[in-house]
């Protein structure tokens, strides 16, 4: 069964998401460390329980960075195949509405400024141009 055309177009964004969940993650993992390694007047303290504990996170820390990095590729992939898809719409119209929505993440509302267009049209637009996508996909 084809995926869903919605669902195809923003695999770039959740992709997206996730690379940033797990930045966020790491983020806090690293001041976690941080922590670890500062006594409450600020000098280090060099207790084996704690060193432990600090290479223990600093190893997941890293674990996580390899796994962004493989994530950034993968949405790299995805980025890639939705534009591909985008394109080959035959309506210039669609293709900017469907690029500002699935690769910029722009709202309807910036959509409809950006376009000079009423919310409404826009989203009738963007309905006309699911229509185009889901051709595109089963051909």
């Amino acid at each position: 069964m084809p995926m869903e055309v919605k669902e195809f177009l923003r695999q770039y964004q959740d992709a997206l998401t996730d690379i940033r969940n797990l930045e966020a993650e790491a983020e806090e993992l690293e001041s976690m460390a941080m922590s670890i390694t500062m006594s409450t007047d600020g000098e280090r303290v060099q207790s084996s329980g704690r060193q432990d504990k600090m290479a223990e996170l600093a190893a997941k820390v890293a674990d996580l960075e390899l796994e962004i990095m493989g994530l950034r590729t993968d949405a790299l992939h995805k980025l890639r195949e939705v534009e591909q898809v985008i394109r080959q719409v035959d309506n210039k119209e669609y293709r900017k509405i469907l690029h500002m929505r699935y690769i910029e993440k722009n709202t309807w509302e910036q959509i409809a400024v950006q376009t000079s267009r009423s919310y409404q049209w826009v989203c009738r637009l963007h309905g006309r141009a699911l229509k185009d996508i889901e051709k595109v996909l089963k051909s």
